[in-house]
């Protein structure tokens, strides 16, 4: 099944809003990362990537089930984030709306779980697989790294 990528992004979004899984908003500076725990970040990003795209097909099935066209759910959404008006929302959007959230945030807290779960079971801490997080989107060598380790 092919998303498009402003679903994505705005499930991705949800995902990791004011979750466990949130990392600190600076980059630590100059972390150092062994081969052999880069190789465990390597696994645990492929658990996660997995994880991820069960959860955008069971969150976009939720909100089809419950009566929402994709686009339509995402303008309320984004609406909602940004405060922006103009969605001309009906009594019945508002209700389902807020249904769906719920049910988001439901499964959100799953995911969550799932996605601690395969960080631990690495031998990782969360606080530790954040850190190297963080220091990835800002330090290309290790990114250099860590795709050659992906790519093994």
């Amino acid at each position: 099944m092919r998303f498009s990528k402003k679903i994505k992004a705005l499930i991705v979004c949800f995902l990791m809003m004011g979750g466990t899984m949130m990392a600190q908003s600076t980059a630590p500076q100059n972390v150092t990362v062994s081969d052999a725990e880069l190789g465990k970040i390597a696994s645990v990003f492929q658990g996660v990537q997995a994880i991820n795209v069960k959860a955008q097909e069971g969150m976009m099935k939720t909100v089809q089930d419950n009566g929402f066209e994709l686009d339509r759910f995402n303008e309320i959404y984004e609406a909602a984030q940004t405060g922006k008006s103009g969605t001309n929302l009906t009594d019945e959007e508002k209700e389902k709306f807020g249904e769906v959230m719920n049910a988001l945030q439901q499964q959100r807290a799953g995911i969550q779980k799932q996605m601690e779960t395969v960080i631990t079971e690495e031998g990782l801490t969360l606080e530790r697989y954040q850190e190297v997080a963080m220091a990835l989107q800002s330090d290309t060598k290790l990114q250099v790294r860590l795709k050659a380790e992906l790519a093994k």
